[in-house]
């Protein structure tokens, strides 16, 4: 598979995978009639219009173009662009394609000087653009009157606080968690020959990806005044009114300043809002001032476990919401 700009030559092509799809996947969502009233604007000479203000690109397999993308301005403005035309042929789509589309056009020149990016997204392609931090604009998740939906994302992230990561943070979230677990092996003698199912050895991009594709976990992070990551706690909403914490965590070097406390105070509310009663978590039980860290901070300790594959002692804490 190969992501190159568009050519002029490309236009014939592109219009019938554009048109393929709309009349495959997209008349899942919308009626025949308006989905051809749509194929009348997807011609060639409509893809070319549009690959003259915006940046245009393709993906072929082999010699064969099977999806596409744009990003350009919104309106003219300068600070704001926006994504579309972003198709793939029915039979590639659930491959990554559409991943690739995306991560491409988010490094785009218009991406990047952009501090708004919006999507106008079809019914269809709507939970697909959330994966990625894209959220309803001003919060309304109505269809207008072309029957879209508009998404936004911002990119300005320069203020700190805690935010839901989109999914192009993960690979940095990761290095957050492997990092900030890590002065815990080091602490209590774990390795990866002794303990290699231990978080600062077990987590990587894949294992974030999925939890965020497939089981769809609310997912935040502490970012910087610059906009670095340096928190992070992901949650999976169980049985029974409980939700399991995950991986709260804060990097060495900006510990001691409340923002554990912080994290721990949005998981308990987050966790709330989806409508949890109780959050739950596991922690190394050797490891007391972080039993009593959590404890001061209104949880309970409710049991240990012992497992083989653990050179510790798992303890088990909650906290009613």
């Amino acid at each position: 598979m190969n992501i190159r700009r568009f050519k002029e030559s490309d236009a014939e092509a592109v219009s019938a995978v554009v048109i393929k799809t709309l009349r495959i996947s997209n008349i899942k969502d919308y009626p025949a009639e308006l989905m051809e009233e749509v194929v009348k604007t997807m011609q060639p000479q409509n893809i070319l219009e549009r690959a003259g203000w915006t940046h245009f690109y393709v993906v072929e397999d082999g010699d064969k173009i099977i999806g596409c993308g744009s990003i350009g301005p919104f309106w003219g403005k300068e600070d704001e662009s926006g994504l579309f035309t972003i198709f793939v042929l029915p039979e590639y789509q659930g491959k990554g394609i559409g991943r690739s589309i995306i991560e491409t056009l988010e490094k785009d020149e218009y991406f990047l000087r952009a501090k708004r990016i919006e999507i106008p997204s079809s019914i269809t392609g709507c939970q697909f653009y959330r994966k990625f931090g894209y959220d309803y604009k001003n919060g309304i998740a109505e269809l207008d009157e072309e029957r879209l939906y508009r998404l936004e994302k911002f990119r300005n992230v320069s203020k700190s606080g805690i935010k839901e990561i989109s999914r192009n943070d993960i690979p940095e979230c990761v290095k957050v968690i492997k990092e900030s677990f890590m002065t815990v092996a080091d602490e209590f003698g774990f390795t990866v020959d002794n303990a290699p199912m231990y978080v600062a050895f077990a987590t990587n991009d894949e294992k974030l990806f999925s939890q965020f594709d497939n089981e769809h976990r609310p997912m935040y992070a502490y970012f910087s005044e610059g906009g670095k990551i340096i928190g992070y706690y992901s949650l999976l909403k169980l049985e029974n009114g409980e939700c399991e914490l995950n991986n709260l965590c804060v990097i060495p070097e900006f510990r001691h300043n409340a923002i554990g406390t912080a994290l721990f105070r949005h998981a308990c509310a987050s966790a709330k809002t989806i409508g949890c009663i109780k959050l739950v978590f596991g922690i190394v039980e050797e490891n007391v001032k972080l039993r009593k860290w959590y404890e001061k901070n209104g949880a309970v300790h409710v049991g240990t476990k012992k497992f083989d594959f653990f050179p510790f002692t798992c303890g088990y804490m909650e906290k009613i919401l």
